[in-house]
């Protein structure tokens, strides 16, 4: 698939480390000259510049894009790009980092899908509290994502999280440590006590 993903801070980052990993053409968009050497080392086209501009998301190759993820820091920026992707170039598949849930609305009036990492350290924090095991379950692009934490062996500790791999088949899309969840992003050591947090379309 061709994908173009907006923003890369540790989102974003880490989204397009595992989209490449599975073989999708990626491109980066930022606008932040010291952000976007976060995926300097990725092999992907980065391009910088404002999201919201056409002759930058036209760029991007957004007018054939099969997906497009808004990541960036600011609800405002994901909003516009993600109503910009709708409704002018008829993006088949968009979705939308937000941090404020009451924005959701804004974002369902477009039939946008949302994750909101919010709603997803609460979840975390709920189940732990519980003492649940089971899965989260999470539905973006029309899929249901499942989130499992499991624990991490000690002789992982002190490895960086990009550099672990599963035999499920699913992706290692961060750790939960001392009850937060933090994504898997370059840089991220294993510490002692931490849970793997898989991600996995549901069959």
């Amino acid at each position: 698939m061709q994908i173009i993903i907006i923003g890369s801070g540790k989102v974003g980052t880490a989204l397009a480390t595992q989209l490449i990993k599975l073989e999708h053409d990626v491109v980066v968009v930022e606008e932040d000259s010291q952000l976007i050497r976060n995926v300097s080392h990725l092999d992907c086209i980065k391009i910088a510049g404002v999201p919201i501009d056409l002759d930058i998301l036209k760029q991007a190759g957004i007018e054939t894009a099969d997906s497009l993820c808004a990541v960036t820091q600011t609800d405002n920026i994901n909003i516009m790009v993600a109503q910009i992707a709708s409704t002018i170039f008829k993006v088949p598949q968009i979705v939308a980092r937000i941090f404020n849930p009451a924005k959701r609305s804004v974002f369902e009036a477009f039939n946008i899908n949302t994750v909101s990492q919010t709603e997803m350290i609460v979840e975390a924090f709920l189940r732990k509290i519980s003492s649940e095991t089971g899965e989260i379950n999470h539905k973006v692009c029309n899929a249901d994502i499942l989130y499992t934490s499991v624990p991490i062996e000690d002789d992982l500790v002190g490895e960086d999280i990009l550099d672990l791999s599963t035999d499920s088949g699913k992706l290692i899309f961060g750790v939960l440590r001392n009850g937060k969840l933090t994504l898997a992003a370059p840089g991220l050591k294993v510490q002692a006590g931490d849970e793997l947090v898989l991600a996995g379309i549901q069959k």
